[in-house]
C-alpha cells in the first residue's frame, strides 16, 4: 500500500477523489477522459469529481479435489423465484427488508409494527458506527505492524455486506458470533433488518453516484461442493446477488476480477491473484462512490504547507483552505464537516494537541462518534484539508477473529451447514477475507471504491472553540451518509 500527495494545481482541475480497490498498480484512472469513457459505458450523463470504490471477498474452503469466460455459468435466473415465502432484504440494488432471513413481506411488516422502528434504527446507527471503529482500529494495527505512521482506510459497509451474506449460510454458535461482531450492542435480527432498509435508501444522484453489488461464486468441478438451494434463493432475493457456477481454475479467477472491475467502474482491477485448491465458494461485495464537493476549492485556496507526522517529521503537502459552518466538537478532539453535492459529507476530526491519534482512537466509542457527526451548528471556522491519495490492502482473518468471531475460521468447528456441504464429508469454513480500498482527495470532490471477498474453504464535553482547524497532523476522516451519519468509508491520515 502506498500514499502520495496530489499536486495538480496548475490546470484548474484539482479534485478530491476517493476509491477503494484491490490492485490499482496496473490501471490508474487519473485521466479525466478515461473516467468519462467508463462512466458513459455505465450510462452516466457526466463524470463527477470524485470516486470511491471498495471490494470485499469472503472465501470458503473445505473440500479437496471483458465478459465471463465460457467456463463460468450464470445461474442467477435459477434462484430467488419461489412463490412461497417470498423473501425481501438488503440487496445492493434496491431490495428491502430483513437481511439473512427468508421471511415473507407480510410477516416482516407485522414484526415491524410490534417494534419501535425509530429506536431500532437509532440503535443500528450507533452499532454500525461502533463496528466501523472496531474494524478500523484492528485493521490499523495490521497496517502499522509496530512501525507506525501508515495510513489506513476501510469500507465497513462493504465488509458488513459480504459477511452478512456469509452469515446467511451459518448456524449455531458460528452465526451468533458473527452477529455479535457485526451488530455490537443490538440483536443481529434487528440489525440486519435496518441494514436492508438503509442500503436501499443510500443516495445515488448525479452529484454523488453510489453503486453496490453482491455476487456468489460456487465450485462446480469434481462434485466438490453441493450448495443449499434455500441459501442460494436467499442471497439472490435478499441481496439481489448474482449467482455463478465455475470450475475454480484460472478462468474463474479472471472472471471474478473482471466482474469486480466492472462493478467498481474500473477502480479495482484485481481482487484475487489465485484460487486455492480447497476453495469452494466466494462471496463478493463491491462498492463504487463518486461525488463532487458542494463548493469546489478554487486554485487560489490550495497552497503549499507542511504536514507533521507523530514522530515530528515534516512532509510537504498541498493544503486546501476554506471556511465552513459545520464545526464539530467532542471531548479531546474537534473537527469539521464538508458537504458533497448530494447526500454525503466528508468528516474530519483532529485530536487535541499532545494527544496521539492512537491514544484518542482507543478511547473513542461509536455512540460518541456518531453523535459528533450529527452535530448541527452555524459556527463559521477556517479549515485546512490536505490533498491525499492512498491505498490499503488487507486480509481480515486475524482482525475478525480478534473482534470475536473465531469459530467462522475454524476448519473443524465452523458451522456453515445452511450454505451447503462437501460430499466427501469435509467441513466448510472461511479461509480468507480480502479487502482493499483506495482514496484520492483533491479540490473538486472525492472518488473512492472498495471491494470485499469472503473465501470459504474447506454526552460529550465541549472543548474551547478554535478559530481554525488545519489538518496538518494525523487525523481521522470518514465519508458519511448525511441523514443517518453512518460511515461508508473511514480512515486515518498519518503520513505522506
Amino acid at each position: 500500500m502506498g500514499w502520495k500527495i496530489i499536486t495538480k494545481t496548475g490546470n484548474g482541475r484539482n479534485r478530491f477523489r476517493f476509491f477503494a480497490s484491490y490492485y490499482m498498480k496496473d490501471k490508474k484512472l487519473d485521466d479525466r477522459k478515461e473516467r468519462e469513457k467508463l462512466m458513459r459505458r455505465k450510462g452516466m450523463e457526466r463524470v463527477t469529481a470524485g470516486v470511491l470504490a471498495a471490494v470485499m471477498a469472503v472465501g470458503m474452503t473445505g473440500c479437496a479435489n471483458g465478459g465471463m469466460s465460457g467456463a463460468t455459468t450464470d445461474l442467477t435466473g435459477q434462484y430467488g423465484t419461489k412463490e412461497d415465502g417470498k423473501m425481501e432484504g438488503t440487496g445492493a440494488n434496491g431490495q428491502t427488508g430483513q437481511t439473512g432471513q427468508a421471511e415473507d413481506a407480510g410477516a416482516e411488516d407485522a414484526a415491524m409494527e410490534e417494534k419501535d422502528l425509530g429506536a431500532i434504527r437509532e440503535a443500528f446507527e450507533d452499532s454500525y458506527t461502533q463496528f466501523s471503529l472496531n474494524l478500523l482500529r484492528e485493521s490499523r494495527k495490521q497496517v502499522q505492524n509496530g512501525e507506525g505512521a501508515k495510513n489506513t482506510m476501510v469500507c465497513p459497509l462493504s465488509v458488513m455486506m459480504a459477511l452478512e451474506m456469509t452469515r446467511t449460510g451459518a448456524d449455531g454458535d458460528t452465526k451468533q458470533q458473527m452477529g455479535e461482531v457485526l451488530y455490537p450492542g443490538m440483536s443481529a435480527e434487528d440489525g440486519s433488518m435496518v441494514l436492508g432498509r438503509i442500503c436501499k435508501s443510500l443516495p445515488d444522484a448525479e452529484g454523488a453516484r453510489f453503486h453496490m453489488s453482491d455476487s456468489v461464486w460456487m465450485k462446480t468441478a469434481d462434485n466438490a461442493f453441493v450448495p443449499d438451494e434455500d441459501f442460494l434463493d436467499t442471497v439472490k432475493t435478499v441481496y439481489d446477488a448474482e449467482v455463478y457456477g465455475a470450475p475454480f481454475d484460472e478462468t474463474t479467477c479472471r472472471d471474478i476480477n473482471r466482474l469486480v472491475e466492472r462493478e467498481t467502474d474500473g477502480m479495482i482491477t484485481e481482487i484475487l491473484d489465485q484460487i486455492p485448491e480447497l476453495a469452494v465458494m466466494y462471496l463478493v461485495n463491491a462498492v463504487a462512490f463518486d461525488a463532487e464537493w458542494e463548493t469546489p476549492y478554487d486554485e487560489s485556496q490550495i497552497q503549499d504547507a507542511v504536514f507533521y507526522a507523530e514522530n515530528g517529521s515534516g512532509q510537504k503537502v498541498s493544503m486546501m483552505y476554506d471556511t465552513t459552518y459545520r464545526y464539530l466538537s467532542m471531548e479531546h478532539a474537534s473537527g469539521f464537516c464538508r458537504a458533497y453535492k448530494e447526500g454525503y459529507d466528508f468528516v474530519a476530526l483532529l485530536p487535541e494537541e499532545g494527544l496521539s491519534l492512537t491514544e484518542w482512537l482507543e478511547e473513542l466509542d461509536g455512540e460518541t462518534f456518531h453523535e459528533t457527526i450529527l452535530q448541527k451548528n452555524d459556527t463559521m471556522i477556517e479549515t485546512g484539508l490536505p490533498q491525499f491519495t492512498g491505498e490499503t490492502d488487507l486480509e481480515l482473518k486475524d482482525t475478525l477473529m480478534a473482534l470475536g468471531m473465531p469459530l467462522a475460521f475454524d476448519e473443524k468447528q465452523a458451522d456453515f451447514s445452511k450454505m451447503g456441504y462437501c460430499p466427501d464429508g469435509r467441513n466448510i469454513s472461511i479461509s480468507r477475507v480480502l479487502h482493499k480500498t483506495h482514496i484520492d482527495v483533491d479540490g473538486l470532490g472525492t472518488k473512492a471504491g472498495a471491494a470485499t471477498v469472503v473465501e470459504m474453504c474447506q454526552e460529550t464535553a465541549m472543548v474551547e472553540q478554535p478559530e481554525r482547524i488545519i489538518l496538518d497532523r494525523p487525523f481521522l476522516y470518514a465519508i458519511v451518509e448525511k441523514d443517518t451519519g453512518i460511515p461508508v468509508f473511514i480512515g486515518t491520515v498519518e503520513s505522506f
